[in-house]
């Protein structure tokens, strides 16, 4: 599949691995999400649900950057944990 696009919107990865397509995918839906749909501002608090899994980790990381207070559930205390680790 191809798609026309200006150089200005892409990245220059190393090597296609698998990571580069999850950062694609989970990283832009998540700020999309965040950015677009919700308006992100400074100074809010932001529940995210599944916070640990692919979008999600990535929108508590991108919602702590923003400046806001960053609540996440998950399903496990390893979880939680990772959660803890990016400031939840």
């Amino acid at each position: 599949e191809y798609s026309l696009c200006k150089a200005s919107t892409l990245w220059s990865i190393p090597d296609a691995t698998p990571e580069y397509v999850g950062l694609r995918v989970s990283a832009l839906t998540a700020c999309a999400m965040l950015e677009q749909t919700g308006k992100l501002r400074r100074g809010e608090t932001v529940l995210i649900t599944a916070a640990a899994g692919g979008a999600g980790h990535f929108a508590v990381q991108f919602a702590k950057m923003a400046g806001c207070t960053v609540i996440g559930t998950c399903g496990s205390a390893q979880k939680a944990k990772i959660l803890q680790a990016l400031g939840c």
